[in-house]
């Protein structure tokens, strides 16, 4: 699995679990639609770290929690350097 991908599915997961729309995540973060919307899509092959940030704070999770995951320790995880 790509990292965005993982990334992607992540924060939907987050979102999800804690029943925001994604117009209420993106009106709290002071994020586009479109901006969320290409993260969701996988359509951007990267994200700000900045961006990443503020869409943890809205959910209340901190970067150690996110990362805890096992899945991005896994030697399948890739990285599309393209």
């Amino acid at each position: 699995m790509l990292l965005n991908e993982l990334i992607s599915e992540k924060l939907e997961a987050l979102r999800k679990e804690r029943k925001l729309g994604v117009y209420t995540l993106c009106n709290r973060a002071a994020m586009s639609y479109e901006t969320y919307r290409s993260i969701r899509k996988n359509r951007n092959k990267d994200i700000y770290l900045r961006t990443l940030l503020i869409l943890l704070r809205v959910l209340g999770v901190t970067p150690v929690e996110f990362f805890s995951d096992p899945m991005f320790n896994s030697d399948e995880l890739e990285i599309d350097f393209k």
